[in-house]
């Protein structure tokens, strides 16, 4: 992610996904290009990161400079909190 790091804000294409979601791990502005043409299987992933306020629509009349921020996609410690819910929904426990 180091070269992430330098960056202000994003514009990415609404079809990389992968990159999306390496920018939303930096808290930076993420601008996306092209949501209205993606095909139905990332229009869930393209709402949630709407709704999180991860991304916004990229216009072209944005002034990049007028930042937002959130909290930074962590798919690691969702997802560990996830598995341990479920565990514990069985009965198990983790040590």
């Amino acid at each position: 992610m180091g070269h992430l790091a330098w960056a202000d804000a994003f514009v990415i294409t609404a079809d990389s996904i992968s990159m999306l979601s390496e920018a939303g791990s930096t808290g930076k502005p993420v601008y996306v290009i092209g949501t209205e043409h993606c095909k139905w299987k990332f229009s869930a992933f393209h709402k949630t990161l709407r709704e999180r306020g991860v991304v916004r629509p990229f216009t072209g009349l944005e002034d990049i400079s007028n930042s937002w921020s959130y909290p930074p996609l962590n798919d690691a410690i969702e997802v560990a909190t996830r598995v341990r819910e479920v565990i514990a929904e069985r009965g198990w426990t983790v040590g």
